[in-house]
């Protein structure tokens, strides 16, 4: 369901199977935005978006964190980290839509 609504929003989607993955990923492709679980294989998703905030060429990409965690303290601890966003699984397309559209106009890619 998340690639048939980054998709929608005319972007292509490129998966990764773990932190790493990502990170290999990331650093070839321009991405205009990151979703990222934060519970994934061998790096993590705050592993991450660390990694990606402290490379100069990459640190600007929005990333949102998609998590089944859910309460204050871990909306907190994903913004101070550097995350753009925070969605809570289960996902629905308005709960994705919404932050989508939130991140692209807030970096000016709408």
């Amino acid at each position: 369901m998340l690639r048939d609504v980054v998709e929608s929003f005319g972007a292509t989607a490129v998966m990764a199977a773990d932190g790493y993955e990502a990170v290999k990923k990331v650093s070839w492709i321009k991405a205009d935005l990151v979703l990222c679980d934060l519970r994934m294989p061998r790096l993590d998703g705050y592993g991450f978006v660390d990694w990606l905030r402290h490379d100069p060429k990459l640190s600007r990409t929005p990333v949102i964190a998609v998590t089944a965690l859910g309460a204050d303290a871990d909306y907190r601890r994903t913004f101070e980290a550097g995350f753009n966003g925070h969605i809570v699984k289960p996902i629905d397309y308005g709960t994705i839509a919404a932050q989508l559209e939130r991140v692209f106009w807030a970096h000016g890619k709408r």
